[in-house]
């Protein structure tokens, strides 16, 4: 009777102190603002069963994927088993009773060797072949010897039914270090086993290289952004108690790789440590918050207040400007943590209240609003379409009803690299037939470098801008090879109604090459390189028409790079970096172009401008007998027609 009532005591207070812990973190995560993840449930249980069930991410690390597997799939099973021997000893009345059969011990002692096996598996990886962006820590070590335990303890109590002793004494051990988990998960990182499959439920559904949208006020006036962290959304702060602190965002993250200030893993650590500590400030009602201000009282509170800003507060302000806005560390994350939309929240509140922004970016948004250029440079100066009257290539005035317009993007404005690619794309397209046409003078950036640099009012009249000239016209078919105009063409502006079919010119030049409309004839041999642009690839999933056009060239053989496809390495342009850091070192570019150096290949190929301005860049800087060739698909395929 005595054991029955310490077990229930010891039982009550572990199992209290984990409720009413995890109660306290919900109530944290319902002061967010609103924000929808209940819909089309189909979808989301299917990403569910991927990436919890099966594991999809968490694999691409073998030893690690399957030590997993076994440990977490282990636990499940031996919740059960546990429930069976506090019934048998405790009221000596085996519950179920299917859970003393010949067949349930076999599969039992299965599931023992499983987790013991993804122990040692587990610890073979931290001790013996750590990944760079796996830390230790003595955390790591107090969860894998409790696990440990619990596995060891159930199978003394199980081997040894003659040794009364021993038994009992394995028993207590193995609830004991149950107990102590209860008490460990809600204040370490294993606090994932609770809210991480729910937040894989809860993942975004929306294309991966759209921003959601923000409200900017009547005429664009209005404030937006996130400054502090009680202005996050319920599920970015649902991803901070999510987060399992594994490190491979990092591990993925290209500025944090070539030592720029950006930490992905910092961001939800941080962020869950300031929930913490300050619950209070969530958990009060806004009028609770005016009164308290006005009152000036509850210094505590208000402290916490003054404490809570983000950028230069809970994380470094060139924490924010370092990010390429890859997508990396989502495309890793096996729990969907959404890093970037924080990180463009936090840049929106910069910008919607007028901080201080580096002059660098001052400057290009500018561009953008006055001159519909992120250069800087006047318009008149620096759009030039000089080119494309030469070539003949009819503007949309001239040609109207054509069944491309051509959208040329921001790049070949600025950069005589990128216009050669825009020439040769050109060409080809007349050389095969194509129906387009061009904006000419009229084309206005697209607004994407606008966004990824926070100012979302902006981004939005550049959006208003092209959609009313483009419904007057008529346009419903665009092509562009600027992956980065390609992602906001195609995935955000239907947020504001502008609906149209958009195809990235590697994916038309080879549909063209497929149906014979461009016949490609014998070259030079050539070991080429692909690099697979971050928004091409990553975010919208266009990864076999470059490489199924490459193969198709007579005298090219394809090699890959040590990254690609989702894993591909960013060239450091993206997320405004192109613009706003164009006169700098690109570190990131750097690493990149020494992969590209280090794989022998005699030519890298690539499908975005930013990619092919950086690498030439970064060419530039080579000793001659290091050089390597670089240049678009498209001006590849023209060299062999």
């Amino acid at each position: 009777m005595m054991e029955r009532i310490i077990f229930f005591i010891l039982a009550a207070v572990s199992l209290g102190f984990f409720t009413v812990s995890i109660y306290e973190k919900l109530r944290v995560i319902r002061a967010g603002r609103a924000e929808e993840r209940g819909d089309r449930p189909l979808r989301r249980w299917r990403y569910f069963f991927q990436q919890v069930v099966l594991h999809q991410k968490i694999r691409k690390h073998p030893l690690f994927g399957v030590a997993h597997i076994f440990i977490m799939w282990g636990f499940v099973f031996l919740i059960f088993s546990s429930i069976h021997m506090v019934s048998s000893r405790l009221f000596d009345r085996p519950f179920p009773a299917v859970f003393s059969t010949p067949g349930f011990v076999l599969v039992r002692d299965v599931f023992l060797v499983l987790v013991i096996g993804g122990v040692i598996a587990s610890l073979t990886r931290r001790l013996l072949v750590k990944p760079e962006w796996l830390k230790n820590n003595a955390e790591a070590f107090i969860i894998q010897a409790l696990i440990l335990v619990i596995v060891i303890s159930e199978w003394l109590y199980y081997g040894k039914s003659d040794e009364v002793l021993l038994k009992g004494i394995s028993w207590w051990v193995h609830f004991l270090a149950i107990f102590a988990f209860f008490f460990l998960i809600p204040l370490s990182k294993h606090l994932h086993i609770v809210f991480a499959p729910f937040n894989t439920y809860w993942h975004t559904l929306a294309p991966q290289g759209a921003l959601p949208p923000v409200h900017c006020g009547e005429n664009g006036s209005g404030r937006y952004g996130v400054g502090k962290p009680e202005e996050f959304t319920w599920k970015q702060l649902f991803d901070a108690f999510s987060c399992a602190k594994c490190g491979r965002c990092n591990g993925s993250c290209p500025a944090y790789q070539c030592g720029e200030e950006l930490k992905p893993k910092r961001m939800n650590g941080r962020l869950r440590k300031y929930m913490e500590k300050r619950s209070a400030v969530f958990q009060v009602s806004k009028q609770d918050k005016e009164k308290q201000s006005k009152k000036g009282h509850k210094k505590g509170q208000n402290k916490a207040k003054g404490q809570g800003r983000i950028a230069g507060g809970i994380i470094e302000e060139g924490y924010l400007w370092s990010c390429t806005t890859c997508g990396a560390c989502m495309e890793v994350c096996p729990v969907s943590c959404e890093h970037l939309t924080k990180i463009i929240d936090i840049r929106r509140f910069f910008v919607s209240r007028d901080k201080e922004l580096p002059p660098e970016v001052t400057e290009v948004l500018a561009g953008i609003a006055e001159q519909g250029i992120p250069s800087g440079s006047k318009r008149s100066e620096d759009v030039d379409y000089t080119w494309a009257r030469e070539m003949g290539i009819p503007t949309w005035a001239e040609h109207p009803g054509a069944e491309y317009l051509y959208f040329v993007g921001c790049a070949p404005a600025f950069d005589l690299l990128a216009r050669r690619t825009a020439v040769t794309f050109a060409g080809i397209l007349q050389r095969a037939g194509v129906d387009f046409a061009i904006l000419g003078a009229e084309e206005w950036c697209c607004g994407e470098t606008a966004r990824r640099l926070g100012d979302e009012r902006l981004f939005q009249q550049t959006v208003g801008r092209n959609i009313t000239l483009w419904r007057e016209k008529g346009i419903k078919k665009i092509v562009t090879a600027c992956p980065h105009c390609f992602n906001t063409l195609q995935n955000e502006y239907a947020q504001f109604g502008g609906s149209y079919e958009v195809i990235p010119h590697t994916a038309l030049l080879a549909e063209l090459v497929a149906r014979g409309k461009i016949k490609p004839s014998q070259g030079p041999g050539l070991v080429v390189a692909y690099h697979d642009p971050c928004y091409l690839g990553r975010y919208n999933g266009f990864y076999e028409e470059q490489r199924e056009l490459l193969r198709a060239l007579p005298g090219i053989r394809l090699i890959e790079m040590p990254r690609h496809k989702e894993d591909s390495f960013c060239c450091g342009g993206g997320g405004g970096r192109f613009w706003v850091q164009k006169d700098k070192e690109n570190v990131i570019g750097q690493h990149r172009w020494q992969e590209a150096l280090d794989t022998g290949a005699d030519l890298i190929a690539t499908a975005c401008p930013y990619c092919r301005i950086t690498f030439e860049r970064e060419s530039g800087r080579q000793e001659a007998e290091q050089k390597m060739g670089i240049a678009d698909i498209a001006e590849i395929l023209s060299a062999r027609i």
